[in-house]
């Protein structure tokens, strides 16, 4: 049934290639919109992510980086720093501000680093010094392409000029704008000491256990809290899903029934513009198992010609995108067309069986019929 359902697809190649499109354009829909919700949140956990730190030390009663004021004493710090197990924690300043270039000013991440740290600073460098000296900042290569600007020029933060004196990559996307500033004048702005952080980044010694050092620093230094990298980035989505994401979420939402029903009424269409076909079967004695055997088979050989046509062309639109404008990261992971198929099976199952009726009764004369 399989191949008798093939031949009769591409008889006419045109309505083929028509029910296919409308699939894979529906599935293109689906993850993209899947992508670019993904690609928000990931964008921003990028800093989190892409540190070697393997456990976080914070305020106590803060679990996030956004949406998040914390400030950890320097004997805190210290305390982190000497504690048996750790063998390194490297102290940074956080606070968002809006990145001041002309007349624009664009929300940002701003972290203090200190100079020559091992890590907490850019994870990638473009160009230039990626240890920034006083009144001067690292920002983001495509940041600085979108607007014009190249090493050596000026933008502000709260009124105060910094000098461009690196470009970092990765840094830069539509939910997130991360800049890195020098910690002590960072220090001086905010009014608080050098040896203080907001977030201390902790690389434990080999070997060691790192739950049940997080565990150990949390009994022994009740000030701060103590959270692994998965833990951490976890708590950071969890808090983006519930800020402005939610408005991308729904939008996803909408785009995934708006595609799901796409799907269904192509299949339905596709297969009710062959009741002449079905004529033909029935006119050299195609019963009704082999009637409803052909129906199925040619609804998911569309179903699934059309869904890997829209997973090929999701990767090929998110590559296209992200040259265009790297800013907008479309995240199309394996398990998000994967998750789709369950759901591509049902639609396609009941898109199939709502001609049956017609198809059954389907008069054999209809082929005779002009």
């Amino acid at each position: 049934m399989i191949k008798l359902a093939w031949r009769n697809l591409i008889q006419k190649p045109m309505h083929f290639i028509i029910s296919t499109g409308g699939v894979g354009l529906a599935v293109l829909l689906i993850l993209v919109m899947g992508g670019v919700f993904a690609g928000s949140e990931e964008h921003a956990v990028l800093y989190m992510r892409n540190q070697p730190a393997e456990l976080w030390g914070m305020q106590n009663g803060v679990a996030n980086l956004h949406m998040s004021s914390s400030r950890l004493s320097a004997d805190v710090v210290q305390q982190v720093q000497n504690f048996p197990g750790v063998a390194q924690a490297i102290g940074v300043l956080y606070a968002s501000a809006g990145v001041e270039i002309a007349d624009t000013v664009i929300y940002s991440y701003v972290f203090g680093i200190e100079p020559d740290a091992p890590f907490g600073g850019p994870w990638a460098l473009a160009d230039g010094n990626g240890s920034p000296g006083l009144n001067e900042i690292v920002i983001d290569r495509d940041l600085a392409q979108r607007y014009g600007l190249t090493i050596g020029d000026t933008i502000s933060i709260l009124g105060f000029p910094l000098t461009i004196t690196g470009l970092s990559e990765g840094a830069f996307g539509i939910a997130t704008n991360v800049v890195f500033v020098n910690k002590t004048a960072m220090a001086l702005l905010m009014d608080v000491s050098v040896q203080s952080a907001s977030y201390v980044l902790i690389q434990p010694e080999a070997g060691i256990d790192i739950e049940r050092l997080a565990e150990e620093l949390n009994q022994a230094i009740p000030e701060a809290n103590i959270l692994t990298q998965a833990e951490f980035i976890a708590s950071d989505q969890e808090m983006i899903r519930q800020m402005g994401a939610d408005i991308l979420q729904m939008m996803n939402v909408i785009a995934y029934i708006i595609g799901v029903l796409i799907i269904g009424i192509t299949v339905y269409t596709a297969m009710l513009e062959r009741v002449r076909e079905f004529g033909v079967l029935k006119a050299i004695g195609a019963n009704t198992v082999q009637l409803l055997s052909t129906v199925f088979a040619q609804s998911f050989i569309i179903a699934l010609v059309g869904f890997g046509a829209g997973v090929v062309l999701a990767y090929l639109v998110s590559v296209l995108v992200i040259s265009i404008s790297p800013e907008i990261l479309i995240f199309i992971e394996p398990n998000l067309w994967l998750s789709q198929l369950p759901i591509l099976v049902i639609v396609t199952g009941i898109a199939s069986l709502l001609p049956v009726q017609q198809i059954r009764t389907v008069d054999p004369l209809v082929v005779f019929k002009a």
